[in-house]
């Protein structure tokens, strides 16, 4: 009877299994960042590098880590559809699509050679490898949900940190051109000067460059807004857990594309100052979309990317000043607000339809 119990249930979540998987899938999402750094930076003739062979045995090791739980439960008797937790048999997807996209991404670079820039990041064989992360990276997040009651320590969450910062790690990688709003003066277009020949060319960069600024802020707004209320809609999350997924999501972004600017120092400025806001907002007020607590929901949607983008601009401006003008960059800021309110009434309409 046992036997049969156990060949019929999955095996019971593991909470180091948790941590494997999140810390491998950071290592390769990491990694996927100091590859693309290399395209842009280092001359590359061969498929095989070191810089490729960090995210590659990243997922070595973390296939290594289901192989080993699984066949410790196997020998328990479990049948080999059972010896992962229930919360994994979607996520593991993820490990066969690595291995074709890998050995696609190896014909591609033979077939079409090697990416340089933006191609790397839009590349259809880097994308589909992304993609594979993205599915394995949602089981550590499936499993802490799974058990949200009892997950109610940092130690306990911090899987779903790991999982949720890979997916904010992919969303910047796959959308990196779409990271700094370029209000630095060193990014400002070139001087207008009236009846000259470059004066429709001078205003048109101009015009294009405050629309890619502003279009920038309403994205990463909108991004990192939907991440923290996604998260305090499905957990109560503990101290510095809001702070560690802003962190963990956003530095190798920034990391990868600093060529000797402080954007590195304002990205970790940005995670520190809105996550360390989000985390007391919690502990203080505990947003959430029920009724009871909607109304400190909706401040939270507005306060924490408005925080995000404030501390931007006040860094900008620090280190060079902003070329923007205070139109472009007070709206621009409030902007920002009213992506992160839009998305909370999304949800809100959501969970009352």
């Amino acid at each position: 009877m046992v036997q049969l119990l156990v060949q019929q249930h999955a095996a019971p979540r593991s909470i180091a299994l948790d941590y494997a998987i999140g810390i491998c899938c950071v290592w390769v999402s990491g990694g996927f960042f100091l590859d693309a750094w290399a395209h842009g930076h280092v001359p590359m003739e061969s498929f095989f590098t070191p810089y490729h062979a960090v995210f590659y045995s990243g997922m070595l090791a973390l296939a290594s880590a289901v192989l080993a739980y699984a066949l410790h439960y196997r020998a328990r008797g479990y049948g080999w559809a059972n010896a992962v937790p229930r919360c994994y048999r979607l996520a593991l997807i993820g490990i066969p699509m690595f291995v074709l996209a890998g050995l696609g991404d190896m014909l591609w670079h033979r077939i079409f050679g090697l990416e340089e820039g933006v191609d790397a990041l839009l590349s259809p064989t880097h994308q589909i490898l992304g993609l594979s992360i993205f599915f394995l990276a949602s089981g550590p997040i499936r499993s802490v949900l799974a058990d949200r009651h009892h997950a109610t320590t940092l130690a306990r969450q911090l899987p779903l940190v790991l999982g949720l910062g890979t997916w904010l790690i992919l969303a910047h990688f796959g959308t990196a051109y779409a990271l700094d709003p370029a209000a630095g003066r060193t990014n400002a277009p070139p001087s207008i000067v009236p009846f000259n020949e470059n004066y429709l060319t001078a205003l048109s960069i101009g015009y294009y460059k405050i629309a890619t600024g502003a279009l920038i802020v309403i994205f990463q707004s909108t991004l990192i807004a939907g991440f923290m209320l996604w998260v305090v809609s499905r957990i109560h999350p503990c101290p510095g857990v809001l702070t560690l997924l802003l962190l963990v999501g956003n530095v190798p972004a920034a990391a990868a594309f600093t060529n000797q600017t402080p954007l590195l120092a304002i990205t970790i400025a940005q995670a520190l100052g809105a996550g360390l806001l989000a985390d007391a907002f919690v502990m203080r007020y505990d947003p959430h979309p029920a009724p009871a607590k909607r109304e400190a929901f909706y401040w939270f949607a507005v306060a924490v990317p408005m925080t995000y983008i404030g501390v931007y601009l006040i860094g900008i401006a620090l280190h060079e000043g902003v070329w923007w003008d205070w139109n472009v960059a007070l709206g621009s800021w409030i902007w920002s607000g009213v992506c992160g309110f839009a998305l909370s009434l999304l949800i809100v309409a959501r969970r009352t339809a």
